[in-house]
C-alpha cells in the first residue's frame, strides 16, 4: 500500500501533539521531582549534621576518662570541635582539622538564636556538653520552606526539628 502525499502531513501534526504533551506533563512534574529532592537533600544534610555531633560529643566523653602520662587529665586541646559555616563543616582535634564535609550543592545552613557570628565553632565539654546552645537551619533552594532545624540545648542535648512541608 502506498500513501498519498496528504498523509505525511497528518503523521507530522500526530509527531508535534505527541511533542507538546509530553512537554506538558514534564512542566507539571518537574516541580514536584525537584521539591522531592529538594526534601531529602535537606533531610540528609541534616541527619548527617546531627550525627557527625552526636559522633563528637561522644568521643569527647570517651576522652574525658583518659589519664594522661603525668597522671592529669587529657587537654582540652585533644578534645574536638566543629567549625560550621554556611557551606559545610570542619572537624578539629588536637588543633588540626581531620574531616571536611561540604554541603550538597542545593543545601545551605544558617544559624538561630544567641549565635553572635564571630565564633562558628562548636566545642566539646568532657561530660558531653556542647557550647554554645543553639539552633542550626538547614535550608534548601526552594526556599524557607523546606528546611529542618538542628538543635543543641544547654543539657548538651542534639536533636532534629522538622518543619516545612
Amino acid at each position: 500500500m502506498k500513501r498519498g502525499s496528504g498523509e505525511g502531513g497528518v503523521m507530522l501534526l500526530e509527531l508535534l501533539i505527541v511533542v507538546l504533551l509530553a512537554g506538558m506533563a514534564f512542566q507539571l512534574v518537574l516541580p514536584a521531582v525537584w521539591r522531592a529532592y529538594q526534601h531529602g537533600a535537606v533531610r540528609f544534610e541534616a541527619e548527617h549534621l546531627l550525627g557527625e555531633i552526636r559522633c563528637q560529643q561522644m568521643l569527647a566523653r570517651t576522652e574525658a576518662g583518659s589519664i594522661a602520662e603525668d597522671g592529669s587529665a587529657g587537654p582540652a586541646a585533644a578534645r574536638p570541635c566543629m567549625k560550621i559555616d554556611g557551606e559545610g563543616y570542619v572537624i578539629y582535634r588536637g588543633g588540626q582539622s581531620l574531616e571536611k564535609h561540604r554541603c550538597l550543592p542545593t543545601v545551605h545552613m544558617q544559624f538561630m538564636g544567641n549565635w553572635d557570628g564571630k565564633d562558628q565553632f562548636l566545642y566539646f565539654g568532657e561530660n558531653g556538653n556542647i557550647y554554645p546552645n543553639i539552633t542550626i537551619l538547614i535550608l534548601g533552594a526552594a526556599g524557607e520552606d523546606i528546611n529542618c532545624h538542628v538543635v543543641i540545648d544547654t543539657a548538651g542535648r542534639a536533636r532534629l526539628e522538622r518543619s516545612g512541608t
